[in-house]
């Protein structure tokens, strides 16, 4: 039909000035996702999974990088097909333009319940920087720091990381999710950049949402106040992280819970404090 001839033209990259996206193709080579988990819209924005679009037509000969915007290309059963392609088009691992790395990037990420050993050795074939994996549940800790010790053995060091919270996790969790992804950092020499998401219902007409058996309005204000200060992202320094969220999960839960200006002026706090004891 006119929406699937529609679906496969390329963007008008004159309507597209992001920082981010200006020196890279925009496509797919995937539609949509058989996971159907409740939380995500995909389900709904792209109900038929698309195993298989061809790069051909889709990528701009004068930009540097690919941007994928497949919601989980490892379901794809031609996942080798589809590296083989990349790698054609010239994005392979160490490929360059006009002198410079090129770089591509599955946006949303991928997902780590169908990231086997050999799929991680087909993606570490690509000039992947950052690879973007989900770990929306401290259900998946363990098979989360196995993936990440894959990235590690096949050299993949610059990972990005969705943490969702606000949906049936705890501030514990949360915390626990974060503090993983430093230790891991530490331990392996890897650059991980978490980006916290919170959940908010498909049907919901505002932000407001809150996951009343587990979470304060209080407490989701105070991380939104933590991640205002650092643009939304969770660097992969270890001081930066525990000045940021706290030392351990009980420093965590106090600074989520003071009020914003505490939350904004904490060294300038802690000095008043600290004054008034001294004197």
């Amino acid at each position: 039909g006119l929406y699937k001839k529609v679906d496969r033209l390329p963007p008008d990259y004159e309507l597209s000035n992001n920082y981010y996206t200006n020196n890279a193709s925009i496509g797919y080579m995937t539609r949509g996702c058989p996971n159907r988990c409740p939380y995500c819209a995909v389900p709904q924005l792209e109900p038929e999974y698309v195993p298989y679009i061809p790069l051909e037509g889709q990528i701009d000969p004068n930009k540097k990088d690919l941007l994928l915007l497949d919601n989980n290309v490892l379901a794809s059963e031609e996942l080798p097909k589809i590296i083989r392609e990349i790698k054609k088009y010239g994005f392979y691992k160490g490929a360059k333009f006009n002198g410079k790395l090129r770089y591509i990037d599955f946006n949303q990420g991928v997902d780590v319940r169908r990231l086997t050993d050999e799929k991680m050795r087909l993606l570490s074939e690509l000039a992947i920087k950052p690879l973007r994996i989900a770990f929306d549940h401290i259900e998946l800790k363990k098979l989360y720091i196995e993936r990440i010790r894959l990235a590690h053995k096949y050299g993949i060091k610059y990972l990005s990381n969705f943490i969702l919270f606000n949906y049936n996790d705890t501030t514990e969790d949360f915390y626990e999710r974060l503090r993983i992804n430093i230790e891991l950092n530490e331990e392996l020499g890897l650059n991980i950049f978490s980006f916290p998401m919170k959940f908010v219902p498909l049907d919901a007409k505002d932000r407001k949402y809150i996951d009343k058996v587990h979470w304060t309005k209080q407490q989701l204000r105070g991380i939104q106040c933590i991640l205002h200060a650092t643009h939304g992202v969770v660097g992969p320094k270890r001081p930066f992280f525990e000045k940021a969220f706290g030392k351990d999960v009980e420093e965590f839960k106090y600074i989520i819970e003071q009020p914003e200006d505490h939350i904004f002026h904490r060294e300038k706090m802690k000095k008043i404090q600290r004054s008034k004891i001294n004197n």
